[in-house]
């Protein structure tokens, strides 16, 4: 799995900007859940923008993937873009970002409302609810080797 999204990243990878210049880029790397069944992996796309990509793996076949960006607009707002599988687009709002998290939320959107990322160290946390985290799943990752 670690090789299936390093080659699909690569042409990100060889073109991203400097993370350091970035607000949000404590969320760049690859990050994988402690039984391989998950990856998501984050580049800086320029100042103000970073491009994901998300698989989970189940019977040694993909069961889903999600194409995901973030993007600071005009009006300075974070607007996180997923683009999953056999669904619809859906956008969302960050209302709150620290130095090492974010939440975004759309309370129009059907499932999921929230979506929560926090980094400590090596270790990200991200889970997905409705509004004021209802309904949760979460899906803890450490950093890829």
């Amino acid at each position: 799995m670690r090789v299936f999204a390093a080659l699909l990243l690569a042409p990100m990878l060889a073109s991203a900007a400097d993370p350091a210049q970035h607000d949000l880029d404590w969320l760049a790397g690859c990050w994988i859940t402690a039984d391989e069944s998950s990856q998501e992996v984050w580049v800086v796309d320029g100042d103000n923008s970073l491009i994901g990509f998300s698989v989970a793996l189940g019977a040694d076949k993909v069961q889903f993937y999600e194409v995901m960006s973030i993007k600071l607009n005009d009006d300075g707002l974070w607007i996180y873009t997923a683009h999953p599988s056999g669904q619809a687009s859906a956008s969302f709002i960050a209302v709150e970002t620290n130095e090492n998290s974010v939440v975004f939320t759309n309370p129009d959107h059907d499932y999921p409302q929230q979506i929560n990322y926090r980094r400590e160290g090596s270790l990200l946390y991200a889970s997905v609810s409705l509004l004021g985290g209802d309904n949760s799943n979460s899906f803890d990752k450490v950093a890829c080797e």
